[in-house]
């Protein structure tokens, strides 16, 4: 039975709702198209090592190219997804000693020219990209006399979110770029299905109330020998977008979906992120409940 308040906690909270939306076809680009792909975004961001023979080593479900420093580029293949890493010695330093002197706007600012530069080649005539989040990673030592050194910044990741036809494409970060000292990038990625630019069609969507009346039911299937409250999540967002599946799973159709987060609460200790069809019938299925994300990727 679902829970009259968390119900009218979601329907209050629904974000980006509209009567009607165009339905897409994914284009699945091959693995090879993905590797060069892979390769020219990767020779933008890190071009002094664009001469090193990067040959893609194909596994049965990603291509991995490696880098100095430790470093690779995976392409996966099921969604054309990347995921880049690199940190040099010189990277690996904290960005400044005592975060609170850190320059966050200049950082901000590279990190938005980096996430326009990844996903230039991606980006089409319905496409906008937008800020989303960003983390930090830090760090403090302790003296010998046990006094505390001020907390340092090592790296600063910025995730930006997809949009397309006005409503957020929901899922993985679609683009994500870290930072280290000296403004080096040290991690980045991009998750972007391309879809034709005609759409195959335009469907009707359900109300909030429906929306979350079917996020609550999906979460209700997950765990049904524990009945749940208001009092065990927090609703922290509820938002009707496109949904795209994990970076590891094929996908034909960008579909509407309202995607739920919610976040534990009282004797609670997990968090779901919780996706519904938006149509009145899934045009392929939707992936069940996954655990709530964690800040990195």
């Amino acid at each position: 039975m679902v829970d009259s308040e968390l119900l009218a906690e979601l329907t209050k909270s629904a974000q980006g709702y509209r009567d009607r939306v165009p339905v897409f076809h994914v284009l699945k680009p091959s693995v090879e198209e993905s590797v060069q792909q892979a390769r020219s975004v990767a020779a933008l961001i890190w071009n002094e090592f664009m001469n090193c023979a990067m040959r893609p080593v194909i596994g049965p479900a990603i291509a991995r190219m490696q880098l100095p420093h430790e470093g690779h580029v995976d392409v996966f293949e099921a969604s054309g997804a990347i995921a880049a890493t690199m940190r040099s010695t010189a990277a690996r330093k904290p960005i400044v000693g005592d975060e609170s002197k850190a320059d966050r706007k200049g950082l901000a600012a590279v990190a938005q020219k980096m996430a326009a530069t990844i996903a230039e080649r991606y980006v089409a005539t319905d496409d906008q990209l937008r800020f989303e989040s960003t983390w930090e990673k830090k760090g403090q030592g302790v003296t010998t006399q046990g006094e505390k050194t001020p907390v340092a910044l090592f790296e600063v990741l910025n995730a930006f979110r997809r949009y397309l036809h006005g409503l957020p494409v929901l899922g993985a970060a679609s683009v994500y770029v870290s930072l280290g000292a000296g403004t080096e990038v040290t991690t980045w990625g991009i998750d972007w299905r391309r879809v034709r630019s005609t759409p195959f069609a335009h469907t009707a969507v359900v109300s909030p109330d429906e929306g979350a009346q079917r996020v609550l039911n999906d979460l209700w299937w997950k765990r049904p020998e524990r009945p749940f409250s208001s009092k065990d999540f927090e609703v922290k967002s509820f938002s009707l977008g496109y949904l795209s599946h994990s970076r590891w799973h094929e996908q034909f159709v960008m579909q509407p979906a309202w995607v739920a987060v919610l976040a534990p609460r009282g004797s609670m200790s997990m968090g779901h992120v919780v996706a519904a069809a938006a149509a009145p019938q899934a045009f392929e299925p939707i992936e069940r409940p996954t655990r709530m994300p964690r800040a990195a990727n």
